[in-house]
């Protein structure tokens, strides 16, 4: 016959044994401590204007403004991001910011940029203006680094130029990472690709409704590593702006590249964004392989009906002094009314078995102890 000491020895060791499943189970649906994904979601007014296997362009129009365009680009699904960079006339080894090479580049159209890389490269998806430049001089040089296929292209001559708040995009494939710019960063990277940038709090004309090109990154699966990079570029924004835009999509990192009169974008054989500005460097994103001619999109967007949307900035009209000092004749933009939301991808549950468990899981430990001291005082 039991007693009651056996009855609760036994259901101590049910609840630390089902304090251990649960933990278990978190462990299982996440890298780390119930370790959660960034959730990538499409905006309101932002719809999908093209795409390729991997690769979507989205646009949102604005009343009175101009659009915004963003790209995502799913590395995992095998897009990629290709660093191209016109001719290099001098390598200048020495006399980069670190040491090594400040190469002279000959500057081109965003035209012989698309037609290069639609002749080089399968699944050619859209090109866009890439890092900043030293306009005075042609050939012309980067102030910031890049490598281009293992090979360090330039350190860029801006060593003392924005302290701490330089960065870099590095890609390898299948993933992407942006951190600070230093010497023993770019040096020491394994990425095979890195392309130069700044912070968002970088002082580019930052309060000023002119062209902006940034990239974000974000963690669509919780691994700690980030597949999915997207691309902004408009040619009316401030810098917040830009970078809100991005973290609306769910981006947990924002880089940003050159901007002002050199921002310009095609896709597909169709310009979206032109400018007659000739740039030494750009960037090209390439869709992926499909796993058969009739694919399905296999990123996972949750639509604003069943996930917590943050709505793109509202850019409300500047006084008439603002809008006199900015780069671009077109007006800031001014927030549309919200288009239905992409309600085409597979949404996020609401709940999963972790969510549920949390509370029974984070209270086990707790009554486990109470028991302990309640049978210690009873039966001692």
């Amino acid at each position: 016959m039991p007693t009651i000491k056996h009855i609760l020895w036994v259901f101590l060791a049910v609840v630390l044994l089902s304090a251990a499943t649960i933990a278990s189970v978190g462990a299982e649906a996440a890298p780390g401590l119930f370790a959660r994904p960034s959730v990538l979601v499409i905006p309101p007014g932002f719809d999908k204007i093209s795409s390729v296997y991997g690769a979507q362009l989205y646009r949102k129009d604005y009343q009175g403004g101009t659009p915004d365009f963003v790209q995502l680009v799913d590395l995992s699904q095998g897009a990629a991001i290709k660093l191209l960079h016109g001719p290099i006339k001098e390598t200048r080894p020495g006399h980069g910011a670190y040491g090594g090479n400040d190469a002279r580049i000959l500057s081109r159209s965003l035209q012989q940029y698309w037609k290069d890389f639609t002749s080089s490269f399968a699944n050619p998806f859209c090109v866009v203006n890439g890092q900043f430049f030293y306009m005075p001089e042609s050939p012309t040089r980067l102030p910031f680094s890049l490598k281009v296929d293992g090979q360090i292209v330039s350190d860029g001559f801006g060593k003392d130029q924005f302290p701490g708040q330089k960065l870099m995009l590095e890609l390898w494939p299948g993933r992407a990472d942006i951190q600070e710019l230093t010497k023993d960063a770019l040096y020491s990277s394994s990425a095979p690709n890195i392309v130069a940038g700044l912070s968002e709090e970088a002082h580019k004309r930052f309060d000023k409704y002119v062209g902006r090109t940034f990239v974000g990154l974000a963690n669509k699966d919780g691994d700690g590593q980030f597949e999915t990079v997207l691309i902004l570029t408009t040619r009316t924004a401030r810098q917040v702006d830009a970078a809100d835009v991005l973290r609306s999509f769910g981006a947990q990192k924002v880089m940003m590249l050159d901007g002002g009169g050199s921002t310009q974008m095609i896709c597909l054989d169709k310009s979206y964004i032109s400018s007659e500005r000739l740039i030494p460097q750009a960037l090209g994103v390439q869709g992926g392989t499909p796993p058969s001619p009739k694919f399905r999109d296999a990123v996972q967007i949750s639509s604003a009906e069943s996930a917590p949307t943050i709505e793109a900035p509202s850019q409300a009209e500047p006084q008439q002094a603002q809008v006199a000092q900015a780069a671009q004749s077109e007006a800031p933009k001014s927030e549309a009314a919200s288009n239905p939301p992409d309600a085409s991808q597979p949404a996020e549950p609401l709940y999963n078995l972790v969510d549920i468990l949390w509370v029974p899981g984070m209270m086990a430990p707790a009554l486990a102890f109470i028991l302990l001291i309640v049978m210690r005082t009873r039966f001692s």
